[in-house]
């Protein structure tokens, strides 16, 4: 049997407890001063605002720049019309996905601010491949086109003239349509290793020449071995063309 005063306190004990859960309950339900209603968000209005302020922070041209939003959370916020404003973005401005913090403002005063997720794509002109090409293949006029194509996840920057990649050849296998780029190509190797040459020393107005062999393959302005048959010498030259080199 309990104590009629140890009752009374358990009662006093379990009203209070009460009351407290009453007061809990009452302030979590309670709507925060000067919210409204969850409204949708103009999905539109805020994917200009973030294009607006990307293109303000990156040197990309306006024409080659595309922002998707992802799809917006329903907002609390006051009725009346919203202005939209990007505070910052997760990280740098760059092409791929990133979260921006923006400001739905009414009347010039903040009204909420929400996290919105947005894809960035570059576009851009660039030269791409009108067939396959093998490894080492000199690249002609034939072999590509300019085309519009997504350039956000090249790992290099693209050639966008097809001038830029005539008589240039390829440093590995390239796929038909695949975007060139400077990893993609290469300078010819004009001279192979045996090779019949001309060693030229030039000094002033004093010009020589004298017949010499490639003892390395080599490249427009690469430093090669070569020889000298007549004397055996070795000696180091720039290659100038496919059967010139310049002795130092």
């Amino acid at each position: 049997m309990i104590h009629p005063r140890l009752k009374t306190r358990f009662e006093t004990i379990r009203r209070s407890l009460g009351l407290a859960y009453f007061l809990i309950a009452w302030l979590c339900a309670a709507p925060v001063q000067g919210a409204g209603p969850e409204r949708t968000l103009n999905r539109g209005q805020v994917a200009a605002v973030i294009r607006e302020y990307v293109l303000s922070q990156a040197p990309w041209k306006a024409e080659n720049v595309e922002v998707r939003v992802a799809p917006l959370m329903p907002v609390s916020m006051p009725s009346g019309a919203v202005d939209y404003r990007v505070l910052k973005p997760t990280q740098g401005i760059t092409p791929g996905v990133h979260g921006f913090l923006v400001v739905g403002e009414i009347g010039g005063k903040e009204a909420a601010r929400f996290w919105v997720k947005a894809e960035i794509k570059i576009f851009d002109e660039v030269v791409v491949t009108s067939y396959p090409l093998a490894r080492r293949e000199v690249v002609t006029a034939a072999g590509v086109r300019v085309e519009r194509r997504d350039v956000s996840s090249l790992a290099a920057r693209p050639f966008t003239r097809i001038e830029e990649v005539l008589g240039q050849q390829t440093a590995r296998f390239v796929e038909v349509n695949e975007v060139i780029t400077q990893k993609t190509i290469e300078r010819p190797t004009l001279m192979k290793r045996g090779s019949p040459i001309i060693l030229v020393y030039e000094t002033g107005s004093l010009r020589v020449e004298a017949p010499g062999a490639a003892e390395e393959a080599g490249k427009a302005g690469d430093l090669i071995q070569v020889k000298n048959p007549s004397s055996g010498k070795l000696l180091r030259g720039v290659v100038v063309d496919g059967r010139t080199v310049r002795i130092n």
